[in-house]
Order: C-alpha cells, then sequence, then structure tokens
C-alpha cells in the first residue's frame, strides 16, 4: 500500500515539474505575449500616457548608461 501512494507521489512531482518547466520555456519564447493586443493599445493611448512612457523610457536608458559608466570607472 505505501508503495502505491510512494510511486503516486513520485510520478505527481515529475509530471508537476514538467508541466512547470513546459510553461517557463513557452513563456521565454514568447508564446503568451499578444501583439495585437498590445498595438491596439497604443491606438487608443492619449499623447499624456505616451509622453509619459517616452519620459520613462528616456530615464531607464540614462540609468542603463550610467550603470555602464560606473562599471567601466570600476576597472
Amino acid at each position: 500500500m505505501t508503495e502505491v501512494l510512494q510511486l503516486e507521489l513520485i510520478v505527481g512531482i515529475v509530471v508537476t515539474f514538467i508541466l512547470i518547466l513546459i510553461f517557463v520555456l513557452s513563456a521565454k519564447k514568447g508564446n503568451f505575449d499578444d501583439q495585437k493586443k498590445m498595438m491596439d493599445g497604443m491606438l487608443f493611448d492619449s499623447p499624456d500616457d505616451l509622453r509619459s512612457a517616452v519620459k520613462q523610457e528616456a530615464k531607464q536608458e540614462e540609468m542603463k548608461k550610467k550603470k555602464r559608466e560606473s562599471k567601466e570607472l570600476d576597472k
């Protein structure tokens, strides 16, 4: 009886890890990205939303640049 429960537990754990691995690999490959939704979202954004998005992107690029410069100075 305990052998059957142990076998069920092991099979359940293996199947769970396989399903998690499949999900993670699919997410990394972009299978869950909805490009049409993103493009439609751009059509309905207000100008203020777009300006704030551009500002945020510029800030991110500036932070990346500063980080690269600080790494170069540390060398």
